[in-house]
This record gives structure tokens, sequence and C-alpha cells, in this order.
């Protein structure tokens, strides 16, 4: 019989514990308004999590980099040969096709960052079925991974949110160069990550677009955005509002941004 029940009055960090100290095999089936999310545990370790029904298919190992498309059929086919109860991730790893740590690093990053998100949903329905497991194909861990450490990165992440969301209200948002950074530009030294993100910011992507060009999280953007916001390099503002073009199509306004902008601030940063 499945347990079932709403984050609200029952957290998600308490779930998690529940499910992590009681050794639960299973699947936990998510839902808040429009969105949704899939974990499974072993022994109440996370093997797998999923916040769209597309990370659930094979297909999203190379999406992450993990392998190309050829070596995602070679496995595929080595999957149907096997016996009955053969993952395809033993698979991967058995024909050498990734590396185990490779694999683990990749899917674990991705799994961190799927149950991140969760811990902001203020409520949502939940299922716990007993003894599921995720199918064959599906992208698990090689290692299955504790939930003690993700229980507190989340809740700590719930905790910054709170402050990042009073000057970024969503990842809609776009984020431009100001023209004077200021006294609190003086000084600032940026950090790999934060210069991957610094060199996307153009006024017209919006938060959530540079998070998927630079490949980091929602909330990783977020977090350093709001650092160049209280550092004064930069402003963000709602996405353009739609306006009618010539032949009556909707058309989106683009900000004005001066093209040298990120040229002069990049240089003045380097300078200081």
């Amino acid at each position: 019989m499945a347990l079932v029940g709403n984050i609200r009055d029952f957290g998600l960090s308490d779930f998690l514990y529940l499910v992590d100290r009681g050794y639960k095999t299973g699947g936990l089936y998510l839902t808040h308004e429009q969105e949704t999310a899939l974990l499974f545990f072993e022994k109440g370790k996370l093997v797998m999590a999923s916040r769209r029904p597309e990370d659930q298919d094979a297909e999203l190992l190379v999406r992450l980099g993990l392998m190309n498309q050829p070596q995602l059929e070679a496995a595929r086919r080595a999957l149907s040969a096997a016996s009955n109860g053969v993952t395809l991730t033993q698979v991967i790893i058995d024909q050498q096709i990734v590396e185990r740590d490779q694999l683990q690093n990749g899917l674990m990053t991705h799994t961190e960052e799927s149950v991140y998100g969760l811990f902001g949903w203020p409520e949502g329905e939940f299922r716990f079925e007993q003894n599921q497991r995720p199918p064959a194909e599906s992208p698990t861990m090689p290692t299955p991974v504790s939930v003690e450490n993700l229980i507190m990165e989340g809740v700590r992440r719930i905790d910054e949110w709170g402050r990042i969301k009073d000057r970024i209200a969503s990842t809609d948002m776009i984020v431009k160069f100001i023209d004077q950074p200021g006294e609190k530009a003086k000084g600032v030294k940026l950090a790999p990550e934060e210069w991957r993100i610094f060199a996307r910011i153009n006024g017209k992507d919006s938060l959530a677009e540079i998070a998927q060009k630079t490949g980091l999280s929602d909330f990783d953007v977020c977090r350093i955005v709001y650092g160049f916001l209280t550092a004064g390099l930069v402003d963000v503002m709602k996405k353009p509002r739609p306006v009618v073009g010539a032949r009556g199509a909707l058309v989106a306004e683009p900000p004005r941004v001066k093209k040298s902008l990120v040229n002069r601030i990049i240089n003045r940063i380097r300078g200081m």
C-alpha cells in the first residue's frame, strides 16, 4: 500500500530522513501545481532523481555529456542481450563505455540539483511506492548516495533563496550591466565560475537562459548574480513585454544595451 500525503503537513526533509533511517526502498512521486518530481531509493539511499519526465530516459546521459549517441545505442543493445535484473548503468560500467567515477559524478550533480529545487516547494502531494525500482534503462547512479548532505544543503538553499528573491523575483528576469559600477565595484575579484556568468550577461538573456548556456544550476546563477547586484555591477529587470509588430505579430522589445559596455566593465574590473 502506498504512503500518501502533502509536504505542507509532512516536510520533505522529515520524509527523506524517514526513508533514510528506515532503509526504505521505493519510488517517491511528488507534484506541485504543474511541476512533478520522481526520486528512487535503495535501502534508504538515493539512486535517481528527476524533475522532468525526459530525465528518466537514458538520453539524459547524452545531454549531460557523459557519452555520445553511438555509445548509448551500444549500451542499449548490450542491455537487450543481458539477462533480467541487469541495469543500463551496470552495462555501461561493465562494457567500459564510461568510467564508473565519471558516471557517478555526472549523475550525482544532476541528481543533487533536482533534489535541491524541491525544498522550495511550499506544498505538494507525495506518494511513496515501497519496493518500486526504476526501469532497467533509467540513468541511475552506480553508487547510491546518503540523503543527509542533500537535506542540509537543501535547507541552506531555502534560507539563501529567501534573501536572493528579495532582489531577484524569478529566473525569467533579465540581467544587464549598469553604466557606472560605482564604488562597490572597486576591488572585485571574480572566481572562474563567476567569470562564466559575467561573460554571458548581455542584457537580453534571462537568468534561466544563462544557467542553460553555462551548465550551472538556476540557484548558482541567481546566487552569483545576487553578488553582482550587491557589488553594484549589474541590475535586473522584468522580461520585456511583447509588442505588436508591423503585421500584428508579437515580437519581444529588446533591451537597449550599449555594445561596448561589457568590455568597458570587464576592463575596469581587471584594472582595479
